[in-house]
């Protein structure tokens, strides 16, 4: 019965903060919540407006709000539409600008019969707390980070499987490094790479 109460009290507290906090009339949909820092105060909402003819499992319109709680004021930073496919496991960090912080990515879509995934990449600032979106990032398949060469390294599942190279701009906007090469047997990928900068 305890257990049954606080689930009850967990719903109706979310209910009323995503009413209050994000303006919405009757919080619609499935809500997430992403507290990026160790202040809770900050966190990232994701409303998840699924339909009958867009169910979970599908591809729907999804609202991000960014925001501060407060106890006299509560404040929207940004708010962003995005579409994605809704599964478990949607969050990961890692750093993608080598500055010690890991990043938020967010899971948005998948190809190439689930061998291909696509993500949102906001920049997370624990100074000025900030969450950056990377333009354009979800155009990069399978994405990872390469610290010691300081390139975002994409690896795509196609009939022939192959690496392209992204750095950051300083407007944080990824170009490619190089042109795309394949998976071969015997690839030195570290020596590929060190080769491919070294051109530049």
């Amino acid at each position: 019965m305890r257990k049954i109460f606080c689930l009850c009290l967990i719903f109706i507290t979310s209910h009323s903060f995503a009413q209050k906090i994000f303006n919405q009339s009757n919080a619609k949909g499935s809500w997430q919540y992403v507290y990026p820092f160790k202040n809770t105060s900050y966190v990232l909402a994701l409303q998840c407006l699924t339909t009958e003819k867009e169910p979970f499992s599908e591809l729907c319109n999804t609202i991000l709000y960014f925001g501060k709680t407060g106890v006299k004021t509560d404040k929207i930073f940004w708010k962003k539409n995005i579409e994605m496919r809704h599964i478990a496991d949607n969050l990961k960090y890692e750093d993608f600008n080598n500055d010690g912080v890991k990043d938020l990515l967010i899971f948005e879509d998948t190809g190439a019969r689930g061998g291909n995934s696509f993500y949102n990449l906001y920049l997370i600032n624990r100074k000025k707390y900030t969450l950056t979106k990377v333009k354009n990032f979800d155009k990069i398949v399978n994405p990872s980070y390469d610290k010691k060469h300081g390139v975002i390294i994409s690896y795509g599942f196609t009939g022939t499987n192959y690496y392209q190279l992204y750095r950051l701009d300083k407007n944080y906007k990824p170009y490619k490094t190089g042109d795309s090469f394949d998976d071969k047997e015997n690839l030195d990928l570290d020596k590929k790479i060190t080769a491919i900068l070294n051109k530049k």
